[in-house]
Parts: C-alpha cells; structure tokens; sequence
C-alpha cells in the first residue's frame, strides 16, 4: 500500500513538473507577442469616447488594449471582442460581439495627424458611430 501511494505522488510529481516546463516557454512567448504588437498597434491603442446622444443613447467608452496575443475592443462589460486586421489595410479590423453583432472598425488620423478617430460600422444595424481618444 506504501508503495503504491509513493508511486502516485511521484508521478504526480513528474507531471506538474512537466506542466511548469511546458508552460514556461509558452507564457514567456505569449508575453513577447503582446510586446510586438502593443508597438506595432501603440497610435490606436487606449480609449476611445463615442457620443451616441444624438442618436437617443449615452456616451460610450470603448477600450482597444493587447491581451493575450490579440487586438481587443472592450465597453467595459466584461465581454470584449477580438479585432481581426482587414488584409492590406492599416489599423483596419473587424470584430464580431458575443451577441453576434459584425463589426467593421477603422482608424483614422486627427488634423495633428496622430490616430484619434475611430469609425464603427455596426454592420447588422446600419450605423456608424465616430469616437475620438481621450488622451
């Protein structure tokens, strides 16, 4: 019975030593990636503010931020979506909500020239909203 028991707990061992060395590589990885990406997309990332009260609504904050590997727009509501580049176009994407919803977004630069518009098409409604960063 000892034997036994002493068997499972190395192997136990074994595998969660096996797990942190498999997973160290990775997570390290990981984080270089969000690196290269938070420089290549650094102009649009940050929030951005919609005023949609013309429209019957309310100000909308949206956040574009680097997390795991990925460009994500994110209201705040604990469901964020992931902004997929459009092919040969710069800081264009598209975006499908949990509910979804089909989004095209776009990036565009200021009179300064530095990108602080963004235009959302909410393509199943028909709309595009324009927010601005806040900076």
């Amino acid at each position: 019975m000892k034997l036994f028991t002493r068997t499972r707990v190395v192997l136990m061992l074994v595998c969660l030593l096996a797990a942190i060395l498999v997973s160290g590589p990775v997570s390290v990885a990981q984080e270089k990636s969000d690196t290269a990406l938070e420089k290549k997309y650094a102009p649009i990332l940050g929030d951005y503010e919609f005023d949609m009260t013309d429209m019957g609504g309310d100000v909308l904050m949206l956040t574009f931020h680097i997390t795991e590997g990925a460009l994500w727009i994110d209201s705040g509501d604990g469901d964020p979506a992931v902004c997929e580049p459009v092919e040969g176009a710069e800081f264009e994407f598209t975006a499908v909500a949990s509910d979804g919803q089909d989004f095209e977004i776009r990036f565009a630069k200021d009179d300064e020239g530095h990108y602080a518009i963004c235009h959302i098409n909410i393509l199943s409604m028909g709309i595009e909203i324009e927010g601005t960063k806040i900076k």
